[in-house]
């Protein structure tokens, strides 16, 4: 196994990981992130307000 043939495929699976996270962010995981973040927004307003 050559130098080379190591780098390609170290930026050859870190590609196809890019591109599995960024369909689970579309997907399914995209709704649950927005989700959290949401919430976290209004949780941040509501203690703003009431503090």
């Amino acid at each position: 196994m050559s130098e080379k043939n190591l780098k390609e495929r170290v930026l050859d699976q870190s590609a196809k990981d890019k591109q599995a996270i960024e369909d689970w962010m579309f997907g399914p995981g995209g709704k649950i992130l927005g989700a959290i973040i949401v919430i976290l927004g209004i949780w941040t307003i509501v203690r703003f307000i009431w503090s």
